[in-house]
Formats: C-alpha cells, sequence, structure tokens
C-alpha cells in the first residue's frame, strides 16, 4: 500500500491509476518496530535474520527485513505521509482486518500480543486497525469464526479455511463495489 502511495505520487502515475485500495496497510507505522528499535541493536538484527531465511525459502531474493522494519515505524511513516499527499483525481479507500486472540494465528501469536501490549489496541498481528486507515475507510474485516482475520490471512499465506472469511471474495466484492462506483 505504500509503495502504491509513492508510485502514484511520486513517479508520475496518478493520471493512470483511477484508485487504490489498502488491505492492513501500516499508513502511521507499526509500534512494534519502535519496540523492536528498543532491543539490543544484535538481538534485532538477529530476528532479522531469521525472517531473511523464512522469506528467502519463500522467493525473496534479496530479503531486508532490518531496513524494511525501519520504514515500517511511526516516525518515518508521518515523514512519509508529509511528503506523500493523495492524488486529487485517484480515490483511496482502506480495509483493516484483526485478530481476535494471540494464538489466533501461529505464524504472528507473539507480534500481536506484543502490539496488542504496546499500543491496546486490536490488531492483525503487525498493523492496528488506526494505521491501516486511510482515505475512505471501508471498515474491518470480520469472520464468523473466533480468530479474527491476520494479516498473513489477508494474502491467504496459508491456505486456511476461516469460517466466514474467504480471501478470494473480499477482493471479488471490492472489485463489484468499485465497478459500482464507476471505475
Amino acid at each position: 500500500g505504500l509503495d502504491c502511495r509513492y508510485v502514484i505520487t511520486h513517479l508520475g502515475y496518478a493520471d493512470k491509476v483511477a484508485s487504490l485500495t489498502t488491505m492492513s496497510t501500516p499508513h502511521r507505522g507499526s509500534e512494534l518496530v519502535d519496540f523492536l528499535n528498543r532491543l539490543p541493536k544484535p538481538v534485532f538484527l538477529k530476528l532479522t535474520q531469521i525472517l531473511d531465511r523464512s522469506f528467502a525459502v519463500f522467493g525473496d531474493d534479496c530479503p531486508d527485513s532490518y531496513a524494511s522494519a525501519q520504514q515500517l515505524s511511526p516516525a518515518y511513516c508521518r515523514d512519509f505521509n508529509e511528503r506523500t499527499p493523495d492524488a486529487e483525481n485517484v480515490l483511496y479507500q482502506s480495509y483493516a482486518s484483526v485478530m481476535r486472540f494471540s494464538f489466533s494465528d501461529s505464524l504472528l501469536f507473539l507480534p500481536h500480543l506484543l502490539l496488542w501490549w504496546i499500543t491496546g489496541e486490536r490488531n492483525d498481528g503487525l498493523v492496528t486497525e488506526s494505521s491501516a486507515q486511510w482515505g475512505d475507510y471501508q471498515g474491518t474485516l470480520k469472520s464468523k469464526s473466533l480468530r479474527g482475520i491476520s494479516h498473513g490471512d489477508m494474502i491467504d499465506l496459508k491456505r486456511e479455511d476461516i469460517k466466514g472469511f474467504d480471501s478470494i471474495e473480499v477482493y471479488q466484492r471490492i472489485v463489484e463495489d468499485l465497478k459500482k462506483k464507476g471505475f
């Protein structure tokens, strides 16, 4: 989402893009990054190296979780938002998701718990509900199950069946709604 906003505003694509819909994008950053930055740097670097190995398994040729994390701090995102105004003729809309319990997602249980402890806000394991809101906020996606929807569920990372939530159907509905709006 942040990359798309950058492309629209800074790379001259505003006249080529009609709308941008973001899904659990940390528009205001993630306080989790500030927490991690307070750890001793070798500890934070070790954690990002572990993440980088995981991303490499999934096909990322040059993962750099440490640098990426720095660009998701609240301070960095405040500056980014000031430097990256919305284009006038582009519809910006956003959605959030939240996990209901930390153990709802085995990959994101610890980040969810830490982020809730730090902010007291509902979150999807990486992004708080308030940070995900940008432009015309469409709401928080929900499931019929008690687990909620994690950041990974939004992209169907683990291909799990979640009662009352199908990521493909969500994206189809968003496209249908945009079509009804004339896009």
